[in-house]
């Protein structure tokens, strides 16, 4: 295909106009640190207890990492909100940096943190903002189920 057709069609690429303006976020990289060092911290614990009484040789190191990786992920922040995800995100890189996630783990945990950011785009605004009560019922309208007491004066 010519250089002039290829530019053709990427020009009449029709492009979705921005509807709203990115919303800007502040990240606070001290939160992430904590995040991060909660995980370490969960996973060091798991590893000294598992080497406690055990001799320092190749092979129990192994099993000790082997079994402080689950208690890494478990320490994790939760996908709850914008800062979780982000953290969650920090956590699971510096995981597959130290080794303390496998990567198989690593790309469900990673896939995870993409589902979560992209439903949390996806909320209703609704749901964003706070809660509205629904209107009150007019006076006399019947309540289905509601026991009527007239009182008789």
């Amino acid at each position: 295909m010519p250089q002039e057709s290829k530019l053709a069609l990427i020009e009449a690429a029709p492009v979705a106009p921005l509807s709203a303006p990115p919303q800007v976020v502040k990240p606070d990289p001290k939160k992430s640190r904590a995040a991060i060092k909660r995980c370490c911290a969960a996973w060091q614990r798991a590893f000294d207890a598992y080497m406690e009484g055990r001799e320092g040789d190749g092979f129990n190191e192994i099993f000790a990492k082997h079994e402080a990786g689950p208690v890494y992920c478990k320490a994790m922040p939760p996908l709850s909100d914008y800062d979780g995800i982000r953290d969650f995100i920090a956590c699971a890189a510096h995981g597959i940096l130290i080794d303390a996630i496998p990567e198989k783990r690593a790309n469900q945990l990673l896939y995870a943190a993409q589902v979560a950011l992209a439903a949390l785009h996806l909320e209703p605004k609704s749901r964003k903002s706070k809660s509205v009560p629904p209107p009150p019922l007019p006076k006399n309208t019947p309540l289905r189920g509601a026991i009527v007491v007239h009182h008789l004066l």
